[in-house]
Order: structure tokens, then sequence, then C-alpha cells
């Protein structure tokens, strides 16, 4: 990463005069009316002031310098430590990369076993399909039972047809 208070010639701490005093003289240097050979430094100076010079992104940048810095100086420890283990802990660390391995596998066989999640679609047949049962089952049970209303009626005009036809046969002997 490319430090900019080094391309200025600054401290990390520098404040914005210091930026702004910076950036002149390294311009009067190396600006391509003055210098046709320095175009290259001089955009790295310009690009430099430009963000310094910006409260906004000069906190931003420095920010990210300090993560940077924090980021590298904790690799260089964490790379820096040698691990020293004893036979008896390589065979668990061994036994143990085994187990989870083995685990792992499992776990991924039942995970693409598992029944897919059931559609919104089944779930309209299930909702049109409930209450035509219920009706069909009303009406079979209606047509079994007896109705026996109809029934009487029907045993009264039975009673009454024979009666008009006694009281004929009678007329008639």
């Amino acid at each position: 990463m490319q430090n900019y208070y080094e391309i200025l010639g600054l401290s990390n701490q520098a404040n914005l005069s210091e930026i702004k005093i910076a950036f002149r003289k390294l311009a009067k240097l190396y600006h391509p009316d003055k210098n046709p050979n320095g175009i290259e430094h001089f955009a790295k100076v310009l690009k430099a002031y430009e963000v310094l010079s910006d409260p906004n992104l000069k906190a931003s940048y420095d920010y990210k310098i300090t993560y940077h810095h924090y980021q590298s100086h904790t690799y260089t420890k964490t790379t820096a430590k040698k691990h020293n283990f004893t036979e008896q802990e390589l065979k668990r660390r061994k036994y143990y990369d085994e187990h989870i391995k083995k685990y792992a596998k499992k776990y991924a066989e039942q995970t693409s076993q598992q029944p897919v999640k059931s559609n919104y679609n089944e779930y309209k047949y299930i909702l049109f399909a409930t209450p035509v049962a219920v009706l069909l089952f009303l009406l079979l049970v209606t047509m079994a039972t007896p109705n026996n209303r109809l029934e009487g009626t029907m045993k009264n005009k039975e009673i009454n047809l024979t009666d008009s036809t006694k009281t004929q046969h009678d007329k008639k002997n």
C-alpha cells in the first residue's frame, strides 16, 4: 500500500498546513513544466495532496493506514510462531480430524437426502379437495339414512289407496 505521507515526506500526524507546504515544495520540483522527467512522481504527489487535504478523505485514509499497519504487524507475529507438538498430540489431532471428516460427510449426505419441501400448489389442492370430500360425505349420509317424513307420507298414501280400493270393492259386492 502506497503511503501518501511518505510521498510528501511527512509524518503520519502532519496537519493541513504542513501538508500544503510539503505539496508546494514538491510541486515546484516535479511539475511537468519545470521537470518533464518528473511527470509520474508529480502525479503521485498530486494524488497524495488531494487525499490528505480533504478532511473526510484524510480520516478515511488514516483509518486504512492504521488498519493495514495493524494487520501486517499481527501477521508477522502469527507467522513467526513455531508449534512443537508431541507425537501423542499429533495422533490426537489426526484422530479428531478423521472423525470430523466422517461426520461432515454424513451431514452432507443427510442434507442432500432431505425431502424437498412441498409446493404451494399442493396446498391449493388440499384446500379444494377437503370441502368437496365433506360435501360428498354429507350427501352419502343423507341418502343412507331413512327419511321418516317421506316414508310416513308414503305409508299414508298406501293406506288411503287400500281403504279406497276396499270401499270400491265393497260397493261392487
